[in-house]
């Protein structure tokens, strides 16, 4: 591969913060070469839909080499990216409660078609996490519940309506973050659940989410020792290619939560980034800027050199991004 192939396909595997509702010379800069893949948006709760708008039309703009990914975090409840001028939606814990699977279908079309026309194209929602420790409040009223088959038909029927409105969804965070007391956000969370636990609980609104279409799920930063003894899952091959892709089939692409965060904080940022692309991942989440993506790239390009990444998982993961991106809309669909 040639030094600029090498920038380009690492770049695609890279999506970095863009935050507030202006488009700095830097971010594109990072855009227009490649560099990244595209942006997760923190706009603000000021931030109208006309501020989103022009923003996300100026990364497209500045995006010459391929179309990028323009993602927020759209949950409901108390995570809801959009606030001022689109629909406030009420916390999956309430969805959960009605148990409304048509519901769960309108609010999937209502967020999805929001979402479209202020040029935003992958929501990293549902959270499928089960709500099974009531001392977890990094999940809690973000889930849609405790029973697995429950969540499992209301996230299927989000995911199918932002579907249908041409926004991809994302099912996180893999394998489950429901059941743990600690806050990934904050330190390591442990699940000391057995293999079969996990299957028949955890992993059953994964499943359906596959089954449903979900082109991207996010693995978290989770310590499940019943699976592997010594990395957490977004740093696990054994958890990534062993169990999300062997064992459950997922073919879509595998997205890291933000590596910034501080369960992974023993690690340094570079070699989280490359420990996560060895272990499967095909797209590394940074939420602290410029830098950082920067760095991060830099580091993942001379892995790739040196031969510590190898040309085929490098390749691999380009190939499912670039067949995520193919089912992103298309500008000529923006309303």
């Amino acid at each position: 591969m040639s030094e600029l192939e090498i920038e380009f396909l690492v770049g695609q595997m890279i999506l970095t913060d863009l935050r507030g509702i202006e488009l700095k010379p830097e971010m594109a800069e990072l855009l227009k070469k490649g560099l990244v893949s595209g942006v997760i948006l923190f706009p603000g709760p000021e931030a109208t839909p006309v501020d989103v708008r022009r923003l996300t039309d100026e990364v497209r703009a500045v995006c010459s080499q391929c179309a990028p990914i323009i993602a927020i975090d759209q949950e409901g409840g108390r995570v809801a990216r959009l606030k001022n001028g689109f629909t406030r939606i009420p916390a999956m814990r309430n969805l959960g409660e009605k148990n409304d699977e048509g519901l769960a279908l309108e609010i999937g079309r209502i967020v999805g078609k929001e979402l479209r026309s202020v040029g935003v194209n992958l929501n990293f929602a549902p959270v499928v996490d089960l709500d099974l420790n009531p001392e977890n409040k990094v999940i809690g009223d973000r889930s849609l519940g405790a029973d697995p088959q429950r969540v499992s038909c209301l996230a299927s029927a989000l995911i199918r309506g932002l579907h249908s409105e041409k926004v991809l969804g994302c099912a996180k965070h893999f394998p489950g973050h429901g059941a743990s007391r600690e806050d990934s956000h904050q330190e390591l969370p442990v699940v000391d659940a057995d293999q079969e636990t996990v299957r028949r609980r955890e992993l059953i609104p994964f499943r359906s989410a596959i089954e449903a279409g979900v082109k991207s799920i996010m693995v978290g930063h989770l310590k499940y020792p019943a699976f592997d003894r010594y990395y957490p899952a977004s740093l696990s091959e054994r958890i990534i290619q062993g169990l999300l892709r062997e064992e459950m089939r997922f073919e879509g692409v595998v997205i890291t939560d933000s590596l910034e965060m501080k369960a992974l904080e023993t690690i340094p940022l570079e070699d989280r980034a490359y420990m996560a692309v060895r272990a499967g991942a095909d797209i590394v989440l940074i939420s602290d800027g410029i830098e950082s993506a920067r760095k991060i790239h830099s580091a993942l390009c001379t892995a790739v050199k040196m031969g510590a990444l190898g040309a085929d998982r490098i390749y691999s993961a380009y190939e499912r991004v670039r067949n995520f991106k193919e089912n992103l809309f298309k500008s000529s669909e923006l309303p």
